[in-house]
């Protein structure tokens, strides 16, 4: 269990430090890569069932706060990245090293918050209409499959910061147990959601990883932590529009 309560640690605020031993082997830390579909699947359960709770109240004032307690549960954390990597963009003057130190900036820029009031209301729109109909299945989908594609990017991508937070991750993730995670994932929601919806929101979550993957492999040459956390915001706001679009 030590890898899964490192993701939690990692991905999520949820009270599991306790639970985590230290000092965090290096293995260890590889192999919580492999849990990142699971810790998907435990934040989709808490939005979707936070969202049943408010079954009744007005889809517009849901589904915003629905918004609020998904954002908490990572602790603003990806969005922070996908901030980052927004200012890197336009700021990086398509030099590496330079992308790499904007991204270490703490301040934001006026394009990453652009970047971030137009996901947030563009999330927030989707999930209007999914809180408006019920649709849990999808409100779960989203995190899962963010997650998968965040561990697919670790797992194909090289890591471009030395000694940083992701080093041991990199160095000891394992490829294989992650493939069988993510395919698992992918055999699984065939079922539980359906071969129809599911392949659609399956491709447009293939779609914004793979660009977002490319956009970074062509700019760093690689991927920091910023840029997963940046894929996981594109992700599920790829697959939470496209649920809305097929309800």
């Amino acid at each position: 269990m030590q890898p899964f309560w490192l993701a939690c640690a990692l991905l999520t605020t949820l009270p599991v430090g306790p639970l985590v031993h230290t000092p965090v082997a290096s293995r260890d830390s590889g192999r919580s890569v492999v849990c990142y579909p699971l810790v998907g699947l435990l934040i989709g359960l808490l939005v979707a069932g936070f969202a049943a709770l408010l079954a009744g109240v007005h889809a517009g004032l849901a589904a915003v706060l629905t918004l609020a307690v998904w954002v908490a549960l990572s602790g603003a954390l990806h969005l922070d990245g996908l901030a980052d990597c927004t200012d890197a963009w336009f700021a990086g003057h398509r030099d590496p090293e330079r992308c790499l130190a904007v991204m270490r900036d703490p301040a934001a820029g006026p394009m990453a918050v652009v970047a971030l009031v137009l996901l947030l209301l563009t999330k927030a729109a989707a999930l209007t209409v999914l809180v408006g109909t019920g649709d849990a299945l999808a409100l779960v989908a989203a995190p899962v499959l963010a997650r998968s594609g965040a561990a697919v990017l670790m797992a194909t991508t090289a890591y471009r910061r030395s000694g940083g937070l992701a080093t041991a991750m990199a160095a000891w993730l394992p490829r294989r147990a992650t493939a069988l995670a993510v395919a698992a994932v992918a055999v699984i929601g065939l079922f539980v959601v359906g071969p129809g919806r599911w392949l659609i929101l399956l491709a447009a979550a293939i779609a914004a990883g793979a660009a977002w993957r490319g956009l970074w492999q062509r700019r760093i040459g690689g991927y920091t932590g910023d840029v997963v956390g940046g894929l996981i915001e594109c992700v599920e706001l790829a697959v939470v529009v496209a649920a809305a679009l097929t309800v």
